[in-house]
């Protein structure tokens, strides 16, 4: 059983699957702890949560980067439908990654 997880770990599609829920549910719930850090007024609730948006927020960095380096092996298993999408899914990546690379830098400033 170990040896299968440790296999799923070294194949990239598998990491960005695993990873790919961290930045978007993770900054949901950093936003939303944020705001109610805010609205009490709580100067060390707003710290903590903005270091929970600038962790999520760079964790968007490998979830891109295996995203890429698993491209052509998804792209190898896929119909013309599927390969429009996942085309469509890395213009989206690319075009959204500097969204969460200023996210983590507002955060931290």
């Amino acid at each position: 059983m170990i040896d299968s997880v440790l296999r799923g770990l070294r194949q990239p599609e598998y990491v960005h699957v695993l990873l790919n829920p961290l930045p978007v549910y993770g900054l949901l719930i950093s936003w939303i702890g944020l705001i109610i850090a805010v609205i009490l007024k709580s100067r060390r609730a707003q710290i903590a949560t903005l270091a929970l948006v600038l962790v999520t927020s760079l964790s968007a960095w490998p979830v891109y980067e295996f995203g890429q380096q698993a491209y052509d092996r998804v792209l190898s298993m896929t119909d013309e439908d599927g390969e429009r999408w996942l085309d469509e899914h890395q213009d989206r990546a690319e075009d959204l990654i500097w969204i969460f690379y200023a996210l983590a830098v507002l955060s931290a400033a």
